[in-house]
């Protein structure tokens, strides 16, 4: 595999030759970030905010990346001035950031949404699975089934471009897709529901909001009342027909030996496996006597922490939880809040964005010099070394300033998203003229960061 390093001198003349070098892929050199909300016309940066992008959870391939955008200029016929899901089809060579975009949020003829859409996932990793898109629109021109401008979920195949209303609830929000595209887990009024999607049948199985399927179909994690549950389904056959069902007690999963949370826990994140959960809280109590290295003590006090639970006997590790928002290379608890969870496919590597200014990976590091400024963190906890390290991904490498640091962003990094075996991560961010930015840090835009191969980025 050949990498071509982009230095500061490469991505001026990137965005001076306007950026359709992006747009059909630039290969760069490991650990590397370069926008991807640009639109395909030379020299014209996005004209609006782009924001809550995920990577398709393909294994190492990363082949999707998609995005909410209030942007107009992105894809060509985009005149519907509605928040839209924009799609990123990335070339398909090991380093390159780039691809081809297209309207994610359209119905089947391609035609755009006549209200706004967001809140994209995408999943399909096997063979037999195509890619499904699965996001959240009060549109009512995808599917003739819809009659309300209320929020529903909708499913784009793309391979076959066909997109269908799957939720059959009013107001349903927060979509998720397990890797075979079977199921789309959705919450609408207070309660979760499982889509099986070859039989158009919709059950309930739980209580709450916010939920993530875990890549096999099994389960999903979901938060009701400031804490984390986890409930396990299965598909059965009732007279030949399938049916969802529990499968087991609902289990709370925001929990330490001193009890349940004494905080308000949120934004929960499964493994492929049903293993682990990554979640955001500010409970003070989770990890006394539980997660290595840590003194017992909350050295933050109740400051948002990024925590992963263990809630399976079959897990390789028998740790029962672990703070991703401490680093064991400076042996530091985050002095700042830490947010938005997102865990790979062994649930071994979390990204997280934080205000905190003392993670990092080993002493000699420069500390975090553009201060409380949200950045993005890689927590990497490779089972054999039964620690986990906490590095910044959030920054310029086309300007050194310390070998591994990068130069800081000037501007807030949030909403991190992480391919399977994290060798891709995206990210929110407002910075200006960094990475390739050329829209100032008034707009928000959604950068695509290689860290590596998917057996470097791997960590198990």
């Amino acid at each position: 595999m050949t990498i071509r390093k982009i230095t500061a001198f490469g991505l001026a003349l990137v965005a001076l030759l306007g950026l359709a070098a992006i747009t059909h892929g630039v290969v760069v050199g490991s650990r590397t970030t370069l926008i991807i909300s640009p639109p395909p016309e030379a020299n014209q940066p996005s004209n609006g905010n782009s924001d809550n992008s995920v990577v398709s959870q393909d294994g190492g391939k990363a082949k999707y990346v998609a995005w909410e955008s209030t942007a107009t200029n992105l894809v060509p016929g985009d005149g519907n001035s509605k928040k839209d899901v924009i799609v990123m089809e990335r070339t398909q060579q090991e380093g390159n950031v780039g691809g081809k975009l297209s309207l994610g949020s359209s119905n089947s003829s391609g035609q755009p949404g006549n209200g706004d859409s967001g809140n994209p996932y995408i999943d399909g990793d096997s063979k037999r699975a195509p890619k499904c898109l699965v996001f959240e629109s009060t549109s009512t021109n995808f599917d003739k089934a819809d009659k309300r401008a209320d929020s529903d979920i909708y499913l784009k195949n793309l391979n076959s471009k066909k997109t269908e209303l799957v939720s059959d609830k009013g107001n349903a929000k927060n979509p998720s897709v397990d890797g075979e595209c079977e199921f789309v887990v959705f919450d609408a009024g207070g309660k979760i529901f499982v889509r099986e999607l070859a039989k158009d049948k919709t059950s309930q199985i739980a209580r709450g909001s916010n939920a993530d399927v875990q890549n096999n179909g099994k389960g999903v994690a979901y938060e009701r009342g400031g804490q984390i549950y986890y409930t396990a389904f299965q598909k059965l056959f009732n007279k030949g027909n399938p049916i969802v069902k529990n499968k087991g007690s609902e289990m709370v999963v925001s929990k330490g030996s001193q009890g349940v949370g004494n905080g308000q826990s949120k934004n929960p994140d499964m493994d492929d496996n049903g293993y682990y959960v990554a979640f955001e809280s500010t409970s003070t109590n989770l990890c006394t006597g539980l997660c290595t290295g840590v003194s017992g003590v909350d050295a933050n006090g109740p400051i948002s922490d990024i925590f992963r639970a263990t809630i399976s006997s079959r897990a390789p590790t028998k740790d029962k939880m672990q703070m991703a928002s401490y680093s064991f290379g400076v042996q530091q608890q985050g002095n700042g809040a830490s947010n938005n969870p997102a865990m790979t496919s062994a649930g071994e590597n979390i990204l997280f964005d934080s205000e905190a200014t003392n993670l990092a990976e080993k002493p000699d590091i420069i500390p975090d010099a553009n201060g409380p400024i949200r950045d993005i963190y890689y927590w990497n906890y490779p089972r054999e070394r039964k620690t986990g390290n906490v590095s910044r991904e959030s920054r310029d490498d086309s300007v050194p300033r310390q070998a591994g640091t990068g130069q800081p962003y000037n501007g807030p990094a949030t909403q991190p998203a992480v391919s399977n075996r994290a060798n891709y991560i995206s990210f929110t961010a407002n910075i200006a003229n960094q990475s390739g930015d050329l829209n100032g840090g008034g707009i928000s835009d959604i950068f695509l960061r290689f860290l590596g191969s998917s057996d470097e980025g791997r960590q198990d």
